[in-house]
């Protein structure tokens, strides 16, 4: 390949590929900060409306700091999902939706995080994991007899040495620092699960879509793609993919292998290096092994669901009706080509065209009407009316609302009186008979009906429960020529103190 077309394949995936165009993102800092808060190890996918309430409240302190992120939680996410940085899917039995970082965050969550890790990738453990995959690569893809006996020969007797050795007991027991070493390594490359468990499944609907579109293509009902699924032939299963994952997936489940992984994570837990294990990493090891099997579980569903949609897409004909509208959307386009060497898009056409539309909605949000839900099952009981006591009556109006007749009685008797007056002289002539709620009531008439002036008072009134209370307010005047007051009658208003 040219160096050309490779700058040419580098600038369509800057364009198109989702880990790339998040790390030129203006925002990548925030997002990266935010996914990577809420999607650490283990958690892989949220309910939306769980992830809008985190990151209202994140956003929210980002905001008391002083950036500029105005919008919602929701808005940001929606965002997110059109940029391809996460992934909208349904809930299995459920109306609720559940969010999850695409393949493209997870590389761009990984790709950052490799800046800041302290772990070197020259260590001890790492050339050993290379060099033990590369031995077993070079044996198990030996096909010479003799040379694979030699080497399982070698082995043998390398571990008849280590026998030996532990029944003198004479053996090397690893170092605390160097089994540290070790064990991050080894949740290192746990860490690496979500990423990969992500882009299997963005490589199975992919197929999915793929085989779809050759079934479409493809002439007449026994192409080579159509045929093979009515044949009952796994495509999606049976690909490099599906095949990849299947061998992991029956690893997983293997009980003898699962046991195995167990003990040996109480195992190297119960070693005296693990004090020096932080909580995290601890916590790491013990969800190890019901990770792996809570994504694997995950992506096997996503996996067995796909086959069996695509082969009820091909058994039930389904397909014949797609080609079909397939058909008529490329007549449409080739006419519209061709009307295009002679008309410009913006021509006016004499022809009137009648504009439909419809509401698209999911099935699933539908929901039968059961007239049992409206039928009245107990008797109806018929009370007799009781009397109502007008004074109790008006001290639950008094209750739940301010009254404000009476401040402003309060407010023009105190003008008459002393020709000004302040928010605190009128609590000082007629004592708040709503507590906290008289005091409001007199700022709000003093906003509309008065003007501030310089310096502030001590405003006293007395609360529901009996304790005395005091603010400080800006002073207000009271304006005695407002009509407010002027057309309050001249009678000591209630609560007065004469």
């Amino acid at each position: 390949m040219s160096i050309t077309a490779d700058v040419h394949r580098l600038l369509r995936l800057r364009q198109d590929h989702a880990a790339w165009t998040l790390l030129r993102a203006d925002t990548a800092p925030a997002i990266l900060a935010l996914l990577g808060r809420h999607f650490d190890h283990g958690t892989r996918r949220l309910p939306a409306p769980e992830l809008f309430a985190r990151l209202d409240s994140d956003l929210q302190t980002m905001r008391d700091e002083g950036l500029d992120f105005p919008r919602t939680g929701q808005a940001y996410c929606t965002e997110w999902v059109r940029s391809g940085y996460l992934l909208r899917r349904a809930a299995a039995g459920t109306r609720e939706e559940t969010l999850e970082p695409t393949e493209g965050a997870f590389a761009a969550m990984a790709f950052v995080a490799g800046f800041t890790s302290q772990a070197s990738s020259a260590t001890e453990s790492r050339l050993t994991t290379l060099s033990t995959q590369l031995q077993a690569l070079a044996r198990d893809s030996d096909p010479r007899a003799e040379t694979r006996l030699a080497a399982l020969l070698a082995e043998r007797s390398s571990i008849d040495q280590q026998i030996a050795a532990v029944e003198s007991g004479v053996f090397p027991v690893l170092d605390g620092e160097r089994a540290v070493e070790r064990s991050a390594e080894i949740l290192a490359l746990a860490s690496e699960v979500p990423a990969d468990f992500a882009r299997v499944r963005a490589e199975l609907e992919e197929l999915n879509r793929d085989l779809r579109a050759r079934i479409l293509d493809d002439d007449g009902d026994r192409g080579d793609t159509l045929g093979d699924v009515f044949r009952g032939v796994d495509l999606i299963g049976d690909s490099d993919a599906g095949r990849s994952f299947s061998a992991f997936y029956d690893m997983i489940l293997d009980p003898a292998r699962s046991s195995q992984i167990d003990e040996w994570i109480d195992a190297v837990l119960q070693r005296p290096f693990a004090s020096q294990l932080t909580n995290d990493q601890k916590r790491r090891f013990r969800a190890l092994l019901t990770e792996m099997e809570t994504a694997g579980s995950e992506v096997h569903s996503t996996m067995t669901s796909l086959s069996r949609s695509l082969r009820h897409f091909v058994q039930s004909r389904h397909y014949e009706e797609h080609r079909r509208l397939q058909r008529l959307l490329r007549s449409a386009q080739q006419s519209a080509v061709a009307v295009a060497t002679r008309r410009r898009p913006y021509d006016l056409l004499d022809l009137d065209l009648v504009r439909v539309g419809m509401s698209i909605e999911s099935v699933a949000a539908l929901r039968l009407h059961n007239p049992a839900d409206n039928l009245v099952t107990e008797p109806v009981r018929t009370h007799d009316p009781g009397t109502v006591d007008l004074d109790e009556l008006r001290k639950l109006v008094r209750e739940s609302e301010i009254d404000m007749d009476e401040l402003s009685d309060n407010v023009a008797a105190t003008l008459r009186a002393h020709g000004r007056a302040t928010i605190g002289d009128v609590l000082r002539e007629y004592p708040a008979t709503q507590g906290l709620a008289s005091a409001v009531g007199l700022m709000v008439l003093a906003t509309h009906h008065g003007h501030a002036i310089d310096g502030t008072e001590d405003i006293h009134w007395i609360s529901g429960a009996g304790v005395s209370r005091r603010a400080t307010i800006r002073r207000h005047l009271f304006d005695p020529a407002a009509d407010e007051f002027t057309a309050r009658p001249a009678f000591a208003p209630t609560g007065s103190s004469t």
